[in-house]
This record gives structure tokens, C-alpha cells and sequence, in this order.
């Protein structure tokens, strides 16, 4: 279901929904026998009622962020759009999963890995169209890469992942002007591409494993446009084409998109007349909900839950998250010309004891239970519970506040507390530090002067950058623009994650989503954080049990360098009106968007 890598979430400690599915699939979700739970939640909406012929649904997604409107895959970067973008074909996602995420056929395309040949045949849907009734070809798929490595475009996808395929590392560094790994049996104009690999890995049987891309973008509609222009021209903004079962009739920049049926959809004919998908404002959210404004609200708050969870006319449903907030500490800057992070930044936070005693000083459990009404669970990896067989509760992190071994680490650091400041210093410096903070609901300003007063017992002085929390395109536009900037220390990120757990597109090397820029293979005779991740992808990890401890190792090696620290794990809710049928976050189910319809012309109440 999740086709993109990894996908920026708009706070630390509000979760993106999960976001329902774009393509049709010969999996019937409305139909489904078998009750899904996650935790206490129910994961699917048995409505009782009929669909009625047509209807018009009404659902938000809550953000205190304009929607930033990038139909192209390779360009999009945070999970608002990504969300409201899904009934059109969520940025034109190709593939079918299964809940466990592997990929299945019967979708816009069939994926045939030859471990052998080192290759992946991708084969399109003969009846596959875009929006306007023009094919879907194999020129389509390979232009998709075209938007992601070529630095032209601006895309900040590329990754050490990608560079996997024969040729393309070539094609990204302007010394080949086509990529030599992909090839089209057929033609441009057919529907067979081929993409040879250097090495086969073992997370490509699942679906976001950054190997290979998963989504298509209109070449013909898009060729004319300079790659300097792509990202803001109207053709991928307002007025895009798309293959899923709706296409948008208008877009609001910031606001709302209104979805009609795609008349050229392949699939199974959606039953709605059309989707509103709005932005909601935390404040407003629950309100909205009261006065039965929408079928359903995407993201809302932890904190919002009681509120919501006994609203008349509503049922609650919920999903394991494929999500990991974690705190950042800034190292270094990326070197554009090399495509690498260099972790060069002069920083007491270049010491493993420092960060591993900001990360142990936080209360995040306490946090937790005061504002996410049980929905959120401290983080000991960075590998979200979901994943449960690449995961064990022997990796020990900073779930617990512990002031004393935060304090002992900086003593032996050297870092002395002044008494009349209460701060600590070495060498005449202040442990100083300045916290790039993002607003999400209307708890973030308390959480994170509740961190910096945490910070404080240990000696540690931390202020606010620019004196206030950072709204969140902004904190996007600063944190993915390379090279970085060296006016900040600390920052929360917050990831909906792909559904293949290898974390090579957040922390390698070469990936530009390392907000904090750290590079361990520079470091003399430790670079065991790039020996993990390219142990979790190597030939051995064919094997699940090896894979596994793989995966424990790395993210033992994580908490123990604390170049990150987790911070949060978490269930997804959402409120669902009763007057919709066909509703479920079941991750495997394929076809909702075509299945969704409404009972009634007005919403339930009752």
C-alpha cells in the first residue's frame, strides 16, 4: 500500500493516517468475513447498510500546514499530500500488496524479479491510461527516474538504493545521457520495462524497498516542461493527470482538492459521484467532527481522542503505524557535488556521550501519557513494532528518562557545571544549544519547552530557534535543501515509513533525508552503522533468521552511537461517519477507493 520509501509527517507526535489505498484490486475489503484488530481498535467499518447510487463524501486530512500540491512521486515529500492525493492514484502508484506488503498481481502492473539475470520486469496493464485517455507507456516508468536522479529536476530522492541500478549512478552524475539498466522489450510505447541490477537484495520482494521505483509520471504530458519548472508548473500542481478511479476536477492551492470518477479508470467504477478532500486545522478538527462537516478526518491529534472516540454518528477504527518519530542532532552538511553527507559540523554533539545524554535526560514516557491517550509507546529502535519479525525487546534506547546516567556521561566528557548558571561548560564554552523545534498540535509548544527544561536539570542550555517553534513547510524546505545549515543543533523528525523496514534511504551515506548529515564511513575504523545497513540488504539476509539479527544489531548499533534517538511508536485512528460503507486501513486492501460509498445523502448523527 505504502509506495513511496519514506514520507515526512507534519509533528513528532501526530500521526498520519493510514492512508487508504489508490488502485483497485481483486481483493474485495467491503466484503471481507475476517474481523482485523489493532490493539483495541476494529481495522475495518462493517456498515450494515447498502451503498445508495452515487453520493458525495466529505473528508479532511488535519494540518495547521497549507497542502503543498506535487502529483509527481519523485518530487512530493511530506504525507499530507501524499495522503490526499491517494484517491487519484496516490502519485500513481503501480503495484498490489498483500497486508504483509509483499507484492501481488492483478494491479495497474506485475513486477517478475530473475535473481539469476539480476533483473525486475515490470509489465503495465495493457488497459492502463492516464486521466486524459492517453496510454500508459514503459517511457512513463523510466521518466520516473528521470525526475529523481537527474539533479536538474530538484528531487531530494536519490539514494544510495537507486544507485543499484546499472547505469543510473552514471546518469545522475551528467555522465550518460540515458540509463543503460533500463530497457524497453517492446518499445517506449510498450508496456515491458526491464531494470538490471548490480546485485539482487532481499527486501525486493516487498513493496517500498527503494530498489527499484513504484510509481509512474506522464512523459508526454510533462516532456516540454524545463526540469527547473517541473515542480511548480501547473501540469503537476493543479491540473495533473492520473490513472487512478478519480481524477481532480480542482485544486485549491493549499486548501481542498475535489475528486470526480476517472472515466478512463481500469478498474472497478468507483460508486461515488465525488470526494471533497479538504484541510482541517487541529483547532478546528473536533469541531468540525461534532457538527458531522466530514465522513472522516485523517491525522488527527493523540491528544484529540477522547474528544472523538464517543462522538455520535462515528466509529473509531485504527492500524499498527508504519511510523517512527525520533530526535536529530545536527553533524554535519551534504556534499551536493559527491551526492554524500560529510559529517563535519564543529559541535559538542560530535561526542557520543553528549548525545547519548540529551537523548537519556528526555521524559518521552511521561509525555506519552499525558497527551496521547495510550496511543503512543516510547521507542527502544528505530524499527517500528509492525515489523515485529525484524524487531526484539531485548534492543534497549531511551524510552526511559534517566537524569543520573545522563549526568554521569557528561561529567566524564568533561563538561563542568557552573553552579551560578546551572549550565555546564568545558574549554570556556557553554553547552549550548539551539532546538529547531516544529509546530504539529496544540501541545507542541509544551512538549518541547517541557524538553528544554529536562535538558536544563542536566546542565544543558537550549533555546528555541528564532525564539519560536518552526511551521512545518518551512522546517521541510530548511532540512531537505542541501547542503544544510549550521544554525541549529537539535530537531524532531517524525516518518511514515516504507513498507520494507531497511532504513538505507534515511541514514546512508548518500541519503539526502540524514537531516543530521552523519557519515560513520569517514570516521577511522568505525563505520559500523554503513556495515549494518548494508548487512540488512546483503545476500546473506535471504535468510529471515539472519536478517533479523540484522536488523537487532543495527539498531543496538543506533542507540549506542545516538547519531538519532527514538523517540515514539504509535497506533493510527480515525473517526469514520456510519453512514460510509466499504471503509477499512487494512493495509492489503487494494481496491477502497473503488468499494467507498455512503448509505444515506446526509451523515449519520446517531
Amino acid at each position: 500500500m505504502k509506495k513511496l520509501k519514506v514520507t515526512l509527517l507534519a509533528s513528532s507526535v501526530v500521526l498520519a493516517a493510514t492512508l487508504l489505498s489508490a488502485c483497485g484490486s481483486n481483493q474485495s475489503s467491503s466484503t471481507s468475513t475476517k474481523k482485523l484488530k489493532a490493539g483495541n481498535f476494529d481495522v475495518a467499518y462493517q456498515n450494515p447498510d447498502k451503498a445508495i447510487k452515487g453520493g458525495d463524501l466529505k473528508i479532511a486530512y488535519q494540518s495547521d500546514s497549507p497542502m503543498k500540491a506535487e502529483w509527481l512521486a519523485g518530487l512530493s515529500d511530506d504525507a499530507t499530500f501524499n495522503a490526499m492525493s491517494s484517491p487519484g492514484g496516490g502519485q500513481d502508484a503501480l503495484f498490489f500488496t498483500n497486508s504483509s506488503f509483499k507484492f501481488i498481481n492483478g494491479g495497474p502492473a506485475n513486477v517478475s524479479l530473475d535473481p539469476k539475470a539480476k533483473t525486475a520486469t515490470i509489465t503495465l496493464r495493457k488497459d492502463l491510461k492516464w486521466s486524459d485517455g492517453s496510454e500508459v507507456t514503459a517511457k512513463d516508468y523510466e521518466f520516473t527516474y528521470e525526475t529523481i536522479a537527474n539533479p536538474a529536476y530538484g528531487s531530494d530522492r536519490w539514494t544510495d538504493s537507486l544507485a543499484n541500478i546499472v547505469g543510473l549512478s552514471d546518469y545522475h552524475a551528467g555522465k550518460a545521457k540515458t540509463i543503460s539498466g533500463i530497457t524497453f522489450p517492446d518499445g517506449e510505447n510498450g508496456k515491458v520495462i526491464k531494470v538490471q541490477f548490480k546485485e539482487m537484495k532481499p527486501g525486493m520482494t516487498q513493496s517500498g524497498n527503494g530498489y527499484f521505483l513504484e510509481t509512474v509520471a506522464p512523459y508526454q504530458y510533462l516532456k516540454d516542461v524545463a526540469p527547473k519548472d517541473l515542480a511548480s508548473s501547473p501540469k503537476t500542481t493543479t491540473k495533473p493527470l492520473v490513472t487512478g478511479p478519480f481524477k481532480p476536477e480542482n485544486v485549491v492551492a493549499g486548501e481542498s482538492i475535489k475528486y470526480v470518477p476517472n472515466p478512463y479508470y481500469w478498474g472497478e467504477k468507483p460508486k461515488l459521484n465525488s470526494i471533497t478532500y479538504e484541510i482541517v486545522s487541529t483547532a478546528k478538527s473536533v469541531a468540525a467532527l461534532s457538527a458531522h462537516k466530514y465522513d472522516f478526518i485523517n491525522s488527527m491529534a493523540n491528544s484529540q481522542y477522547k474528544q472523538v472516540k464517543n462522538l455520535k454518528g462515528y466509529k473509531v477504527l485504527g492500524q499498527q503505524a508504519l511510523y517512527i518519530s525520533l530526535m536529530y542532532y545536527n553533524l554535519g552538511h551534504y556534499d551536493t557535488k559527491n551526492s554524500i553527507s560529510v559529517q563535519d559540523r564543529k559541535t559538542p554533539l560530535q561526542d557520543q556521550n553528549v548525545r547519548q545524554a540529551i537523548g537519556y535526560a528526555r521524559n518521552v514516557a511521561e509525555v506519552d501519557n499525558k497527551f496521547s491517550n495510550g496511543l503512543s509507546t516510547p521507542a527502544n529502535g528505530l524499527i517500528p513494532p509492525i515489523f515485529k519479525q525484524f524487531t526484539s525487546p531485548s534492543v534497549k534506547g531511551y524510552e526511559k528518562q534517566d537524569l543520573d546516567k545522563a549526568n554521569k556521561l557528561l561529567d566524564e566528557d568533561g563538561w563542568k557545571l557552573n553552579k551560578s548558571t546551572g549550565y555546564r561548560e568545558k574549554d570556556g564554552k557553554e553547552l549550548s544549544l539551539v532546538y529547531a523545534a516544529r509546530v504539529g498540535d496544540a501541545n507542541s509548544e509544551t512538549i518541547a519547552q517541557n524538553y528544554i527544561q529536562q535538558w536544563k536539570k542536566i546542565g544543558v542550555k537550549v533555546s528555541l530557534y528564532n525564539g519560536k517553534l518552526m511551521e512545518f513547510n518551512s522546517w521541510v524546505s530548511k532540512m531537505t535543501t542541501p547542503p544544510g545549515s549550521d544554525d541549529w543543533d537539535i530537531t524532531d523528525g517524525a516518518w511514515s515509513l516504507s513498507s520494507e523496514p531497511s532504513q538505507q534511504d534515511l541514514f546512508s551515506a548518500a541519503a539526502p533525508y540524514n537531516f543530521g548529515h552523519f557519515n560513520d564511513s569517514e570516521i577511522t575504523n568505525d563505520s559500523e552503522i554503513t556495515k549494518d545497513l548494508n548487512d540488512i540488504d546483503s545476500a546473506k539476509s535471504e535468510n529471515p533468521t539472519y536478517r533479523k539479527a540484522a536488523f537487532v544489531k543495527y539498531q543496538e548499533d543506533m542507540n549506542k552511537k545516538a547519531y538519532v534517538v527514538p523517540t515514539n511508536y504509535t497506533l493510527n485512528y480515525t473517526p469514520v461517519n456510519k453512514r460510509v460503507v466499504g471503509m477499512t486501513l487494512d493495509y492489503g486492501a487494494m481496491n477502497t477507493w473503488s468499494e467507498i460509498g455512503v448509505s444515506s445523502d446526509k451523515l449519520a448523527t446517531k
